[in-house]
């Protein structure tokens, strides 16, 4: 598979890319400054703005305007940035924590994870429902990470990045509730980041520290591996008219100049033709 820098963006730490079939425009994060952006693959052309904090993860809003996962809790706001509305103030316990990733699934839910630089184990794992209510799915959890569901909505895939794998859960579309959480299968190059599941129901999955992309089928086994020209990948989505684009965001954070002088395309968001289609992305229905 080829891989195309489609934009040097330099990102400190690039994260959660989203695709927005109303916008035609692929919607990610830059986490460390606090900035939303919005790329048009037609243009070439990348605006963002900012969040005020740390910004962890976004996602589209079924009404209207964006949902955010930041620095010290889950907020609403135009398309632009401006209404920014505080929904729900997350602590972590020490505070000092953050979110870090999160997506809306089919079914009109909100979910999303914090971390906590240095402190293991000091994050949770939350759903918003439509109803804007907030419930804390998960405790002990060291750094939440990407997250998919199964075509079917039966199975949702989670990933607590120091485990080392991605775990699966029973999922009811229905009520969004989780149950019998086990490990589908262990990353053994770098660390399992963000992911996305294709129509297939094959798993993509970002290394960090691993310079590539991973296809592993629904019951663990590895498939396929494409590398890039970037140590830290980070997250991955399906975008494009058909949704077989897969775009990936990287990161430059807590590299040395030696080793950026060794990749110049660290922090840039990549694209590939995936040869397969994604799911419809979801939005939130609140």
């Amino acid at each position: 598979m080829i891989v195309d820098v489609v934009l040097a963006a330099g990102a400190r730490l690039g994260e959660g890319p989203l695709w927005d079939p109303r916008a035609a425009a692929l919607r990610w994060v830059d986490i460390e400054p606090g900035l939303v952006h919005r790329f048009d693959p037609e243009s070439s052309e990348d605006t963002s703005f900012e969040a005020g904090e740390p910004v962890g993860a976004v996602a589209v809003r079924r009404d209207g305007g964006l949902v955010l996962a930041t620095a010290s809790g889950i907020s609403t706001c135009a398309e632009d940035g401006s209404g920014l509305t505080r929904l729900h103030e997350v602590s972590t316990d020490p505070p000092g924590g953050r979110f870090n990733d999160g997506k809306a699934d089919p079914w009109g839910r909100f979910w999303a994870g914090t971390m906590h630089e240095g402190k293991g184990r000091a994050g949770a794992f939350y759903r918003l429902d439509p109803d804007g209510s907030l419930h804390e799915m998960l405790t002990d959890v060291s750094v939440s990470n990407g997250l998919g569901w199964s075509p079917d909505g039966r199975t949702m895939y989670y990933t607590d990045t120091p485990t080392g794998g991605v775990d699966a859960f029973d999922h009811d579309p229905e009520t969004g509730t989780i149950s019998r959480r086990r490990r589908l299968f262990d990353v053994e190059r770098g660390w399992p980041d963000g992911l996305t599941v294709d129509v297939e129901g094959n798993l993509w999955v970002a290394l960090w520290d691993g310079w590539a992309v991973r296809r592993y089928m629904p019951d663990g086994r590895l498939v396929d591996t494409v590398e890039l020209p970037a140590q830290r990948i980070t997250s991955c989505a399906f975008g494009g008219t058909d949704l077989s684009t897969l775009y990936l965001t990287s990161a430059r954070t807590g590299l040395s100049a030696d080793e950026l002088d060794r990749q110049p395309h660290a922090g840039s968001l990549f694209a590939l033709d995936a040869q397969v289609s994604g799911q419809a992305p979801g939005e939130w229905a609140g």
